[in-house]
């Protein structure tokens, strides 16, 4: 199958997980087979549609591709990220505004969709569940104190156990059980006389079917820990993935007692010596060491900003010009990545005398 491309933004730079991914769809197969549980191995089969080179209202998509009639969307993430299934439901509207046209919607024929599902590789370092499942309703405002009709709404769900799930070699008894909780819920369609939507015309039992229904939008998206101890037998199936945690852990392992560039170069290093992601290694090189650097440093920027939000927030009096500093410490950042200067985006965040000069640089 062709590989369809959806494009929206061009200015953003690929993280090393999208480039160990993005042109091989045999490792594609690979991650599919060991979350899926499937054993296939025609690549043909399968149809990148992931939204290319592009962010989406600010967003990366990491990896989307169809197989047969499902479409899976992965995500990376070093970060513990409440909001994936917001994400994912901005990713999912663009992937089906790209997949569908828009001509078909208003016609008598239903329009057959490939049913979507929602993974996330988690490997950062706060603790973390080994599996979990996230729902849009938790980002609800709305609870069951507030509104009767929130009494359906569910918690996330975690997997911690390591019988079932891991003991199986795949997380194919995570969507079983997945399956056993949809079935849990209440609706319309099971077992129900549909006569009592036909009859349903005062407010009670209009009511009545919100509350059973509720809620209306739903999303999931399962989180798989991806450190080390963490859904071994899963990864004993996707041995990429594995081997790019090995990575991951080697540059952690040097960060504090080396330079971040020097740690990453080391890390490479050791990993095409000892055969780990060799091929690609010697391959991406230069591109993998820039964006490890890169991707080090936007995280520690982002803990610095998130640390300047709250001193905002502490002192009393200073609002409108700390507000006014963050904003212009944000086009200075902007500034810095877009000319490929991301050594500079760390140095500026601990020099103050660097950061003003570079303010007047710039004319921020």
């Amino acid at each position: 199958m062709s590989e369809k491309q959806i494009l929206v933004n061009q200015k953003h730079k690929d993280n090393v997980f999208r480039i160990l991914y993005r042109d091989d769809k045999k490792r594609q197969m690979e991650l599919y087979n060991a979350v899926s549980r499937k054993n296939y191995t025609d690549a043909g089969e399968l149809q990148v549609v992931t939204l290319k080179h592009a962010i989406y209202m600010g967003m990366k998509n990491d990896l989307a591709f169809i197989v047969f009639d499902e479409l899976h969307l992965y995500e990376h993430q070093s970060t513990v990220n409440p909001n994936m299934t917001l994400r994912f439901l901005h990713y999912i509207s663009k992937e089906y505004e790209g997949l569908v046209e828009s001509r078909k919607l208003y016609g008598s024929t239903p329009v057959k969709l490939q049913a979507p599902y929602f993974t996330v590789f988690y490997n950062g370092t706060k603790k973390y569940p080994e599996r979990i499942i996230l729902k849009l309703s938790d980002l609800y405002k709305l609870s069951e104190e507030e509104h009767p009709l929130c009494s359906n709404r569910n918690n996330a769900v975690p997997f911690e156990d390591k019988g079932s799930a891991a003991e199986a070699g795949s997380m194919a008894a995570v969507p079983a059980k997945i399956n056993d909780e949809e079935k849990s819920e209440p609706s319309l369609q099971d077992g129900m006389d549909l006569r009592f939507h036909e009859n349903a015309a005062d407010s009670e039992e209009v009511s009545r079917i919100l509350e059973m229904e509720s809620p209306f939008l739903e999303l999931k998206v399962l989180v798989v820990n991806i450190n080390s101890g963490n859904n071994t037998k899963f990864l004993e199936q996707c041995p990429t993935l594995r081997e790019y945690m090995k990575y991951v852990e080697r540059v952690r392992k040097y960060l504090p007692d080396m330079e971040l560039e020097a740690a990453v170069k080391r890390a490479v290093d050791e990993c095409i010596r000892e055969g780990i992601l060799e091929d690609f290694f010697r391959k991406n090189k230069a591109e993998v060491i820039a964006m490890s650097i890169f991707e080090y440093d936007e995280k520690e920027v982002i803990d610095y900003i998130r640390e300047e939000e709250r001193a905002i927030g502490r002192e009393e009096g200073k609002e409108e010009g700390r507000e006014e500093e963050a904003q212009k410490y944000g086009r200075l950042i902007l500034r810095l990545t877009e000319e490929g200067k991301s050594s500079l985006v760390v140095k500026i965040a601990t020099d103050d005398d660097l950061r003003e000069r570079l303010y007047e640089k710039y004319q921020l």
